[in-house]
């Protein structure tokens, strides 16, 4: 699977995890549940835990793998209030 064909499949399961922000999962499940390949799946996770999307608990065929959610700031620009 060559890179053009991963980036749909990156979406998907980016959206997915996002989508079930609790979800902890094995590749073979999230395989099943989105009707794709394992073997496609796998590359696709390690990207994403690569870029702090997901984590990665275990190694392995039952490594689990989870959403990080994204930290938000609340921090508000006022430097316009000092002129």
């Amino acid at each position: 699977m060559d890179n053009n064909q991963m980036f749909p499949l990156r979406i998907e399961c980016t959206l997915f995890f996002q989508e079930n922000p609790y979800t902890f999962e094995t590749a073979g499940g999230l395989a099943l549940r989105l009707g794709r390949k394992r073997e496609h799946i796998e590359p696709v996770l390690q990207h994403l835990v690569s870029l702090s999307i997901l984590e990665k608990i275990g190694e392995g065929e039952q490594a689990i793998y989870r959403y990080i959610q994204p930290e938000i700031t609340s921090e508000l620009d006022t430097s316009w209030q000092k002129v």
